[in-house]
């Protein structure tokens, strides 16, 4: 796993807590530094403080003895910088009370530490060690669609070439992933991408059956998506949105907003849905926005996906088509 060799562990590594909210919220790491600072003096072998490049700490980690095999617990810092101070302000208590009897600093560098944190759910989600789900797997015809992978990738080329962009020197988002059947067309193309959807479900899915990288996979919602997601993309993604009903625009146009904060400048957007209906309203919330695009008709009489296109270029702070 990239979490034992990022941080050059021999033991087996664990995090604490069990999701990407679950690492924001601290409430299960909390409760287990308050354990440790209840136990006497030299009971922890040993303990690493994680820094990154520059020295500045961004989490810690315990060696817990155990007859079948010693194992180290993980404790990422928080982004929120109250329950960053909270979680540092608990460490340092445990590594300052005499309970540790060897503690060193390890550097590491902060993308590969995410990276490792990504792999560590998604893997232990696929494993099914993050839920006690009961849901049988999706076969993996549901995951793989050859005709509308190669339609997105030759969408996804006309307009690199088009607008002058070189795919491969880019890094992209994508949101509302689902199990990775449009990832599996896409990620060829570009650098590297990151991929999110709040639904637990699909993301294991994807991650068993190959086409969602664990590395590259978060179970974050896209409403909340600058919490998890603090970099910018050069490309920003959402391939198959919806389904739009009048019900859920608000929740539609929340993703939206969130979403464009993700796109670096001289980046583009590339959002696709099934209906000219679903179309109409997402082109009309991002004008709402500031953001104008070309919309295309990319209908296909094979199949309902990614029917109609919005795309939009990102320059001096300002969209165009």
């Amino acid at each position: 796993m990239l979490l034992q060799k990022t941080l050059g562990l021999k033991e087996d590594a664990y995090l604490v807590e069990g999701s990407f909210e679950g690492l924001e919220m601290n409430l299960r790491t909390l409760d287990y530094l308050d354990k440790l600072s209840m136990l006497p003096a030299g009971s922890i072998d040993s303990a690493l403080t994680i820094v990154d490049k520059g020295g500045s700490a961004i989490g810690a980690a315990f060696k817990n003895k155990l007859d079948g095999g010693d194992f180290w617990f993980v404790i990422p810092y928080p982004a929120a910088k109250a329950s960053r101070q909270q979680a540092e302000k608990l460490v340092n208590a445990v590594l300052g009370g005499g309970i540790v009897s060897s503690v060193r600093k390890k550097k590491v560098d902060p993308g590969q530490f995410r990276k490792a944190l990504r792999e560590y759910l998604a893997v232990s989600l696929a494993e099914q060690a993050l839920c006690e789900c009961d849901k049988g797997r999706e076969p993996k015809s549901f995951a793989f669609n050859e005709g509308r992978n190669e339609r997105l990738r030759v969408l996804m080329q006309r307009l690199a070439k088009e607008n002058g962009f070189n795919l491969k020197e880019m890094s992209a988002l994508e949101i509302c992933c689902g199990n990775g059947m449009s990832t599996a067309a896409i990620k060829p193309l570009f650098k590297d991408i990151l991929c999110i959807d709040n639904d637990r479900c699909a993301i294991c899915n994807g991650v068993y059956h190959g086409t969602l990288d664990p590395e590259s996979a978060m179970v974050v919602d896209a409403m909340a998506l600058t919490r998890f997601v603090g970099e910018k993309y050069d490309a920003v993604l959402g391939l198959m949105l919806g389904t739009i009903y009048e019900f859920n625009k608000n929740i539609w146009r929340m993703i939206f907003e969130e979403a464009v904060k993700t796109l670096k400048d001289d980046g583009f957007l590339l959002f696709t849905v099934n209906t000219k209906e679903e179309m109409d309203f997402l082109a009309a919330a991002l004008e709402e926005m500031g953001i104008r695009g070309a919309v295309i008709d990319n209908r296909n009489k094979n199949d309902i996906y990614d029917g109609w296109a919005f795309f939009a270029v990102r320059s001096n702070g300002r969209f165009s088509h």
